[in-house]
């Protein structure tokens, strides 16, 4: 995937701006730090490996593909770190 404006391929998906991503992430505080909770929804996840109807507590985020992006979310939303431009994943 690559940056409709300037063509990067630096760019930051934020899973979390319309509430209806299948990946969704919170920052935990315990015992003073701050530490990354991901959960991935398992009914649209099964091509990573998951199974059906349960929520992905500490899912690696690792493991996601530009194809599970386009797959599991319609309206993904895009920022390129290169130009700074914000974009719908449907327009890179």
């Amino acid at each position: 995937m690559k940056c409709p404006y300037c063509k990067s391929t630096d760019l930051e998906y934020l899973p979390d701006v319309d509430g209806h991503s299948f990946v969704s992430h919170t920052y935990v505080q315990k015992n003073g730090e701050w530490k990354i909770k991901v959960t991935m929804d398992k009914i649209k996840n099964q091509g990573l490996g998951y199974d059906k109807n349960e929520a992905v507590e500490r899912a690696d985020a690792s493991t996601i593909t530009t194809g599970d992006i386009y797959d599991n979310d319609s309206m993904s939303f895009m920022s390129c770190l290169g130009c700074t431009a914000e974009f719908h994943g449907n327009e890179a």
